[in-house]
């Protein structure tokens, strides 16, 4: 994949990759400061703080600003993943150039391979991430375990599903904006499409989301559970989904 050509161009390398992230990219310092307010919220709102354990509350407060680092780099990871893959397929098939890389030696799984995670390179925010996904899934498995021995397992699976879930978002965003862009020709259709798509799992799968239709507001354990492991379920899900429509589509366009 390093020495893939299609890779290095979508990474910015040679060529003229994917102008919609160059476009987005200026507007970054907006992007931040949006993603550090949705941070914030996200921070503040999560049903766990208001579980009623005050040992909860008190590592959740200590710690409040990394957690609200984390939030806000998984909310730009999920607003600059689908500019990186929505306009990929659909700006080489409106430019004619789609069937010139399907005639190259390259297999067209390979070639998709090559944008999504060439495009996903250009994010630059990876190693940040796994160390803010490690430090808050061991810092909330650690906590919900003190606040009671009898949550130790409770605490690892949040724990797990705290340090997975930033990534699955990301990833939904990106293979979302990949799969619609297999479709669409017009790249600034498949970007709003995308975001579409995004808002909607995000209203739709949401700590809160769950926690709300389970009516679990009063029961601790169960809103750790409802809040962590059903959304990031569905998340997986998704993204497996995904993955496999982007399969499919890739064998049905190399029959068109």
């Amino acid at each position: 994949m390093p020495q893939n050509p299609i890779y290095l161009r979508e990474k910015g390398e040679w060529g003229e990759p994917n102008p919609f992230y160059e476009k987005l990219s200026r507007y970054s310092p907006f992007v931040v400061m949006g993603a550090l307010a949705l941070g914030g919220c996200g921070g503040i709102s999560n049903p766990t703080i208001w579980a009623g354990d005050n040992e909860f509350l008190i590592y959740w407060c200590l710690l409040c600003l990394p957690a609200i680092l984390f939030t806000a780099l998984t909310w730009f990871g999920v607003l600059m993943a689908p500019a990186v893959t929505a306009p990929t397929i659909s700006l080489e098939r409106s430019r004619g150039t789609w069937d010139m890389l399907r005639v190259t030696p390259i297999p067209d799984r390979d070639i998709l391979l090559a944008k999504l995670f060439g495009g996903l390179a250009r994010l630059r925010i990876w190693r940040l991430l796994l160390a803010l996904s490690l430090l808050q899934g061991l810092i909330i498995a650690f906590g919900v375990g003190m606040a009671s021995g009898g949550l130790a397992l409770t605490g690892a699976a949040v724990g797990l599903t705290t340090i997975i879930r930033p990534w699955l978002e990301v990833g939904f965003a990106a293979f979302a904006g990949m799969f619609i862009s297999m479709w669409v020709q017009s790249a600034t259709m498949a970007l709003s499409a995308s975001y579409i798509a995004v808002v909607l799992m995000k209203l739709f799968n949401g700590s809160l989301t769950w926690t709300a239709v389970l009516g679990l507001f009063n029961q601790y354990e169960a809103i750790l559970w409802a809040s962590s492991v059903g959304p990031t379920a569905v998340y997986a899900l998704a993204v497996a989904l995904l993955w496999w429509g982007i399969g499919w589509r890739a064998e049905r366009m190399s029959e068109e």
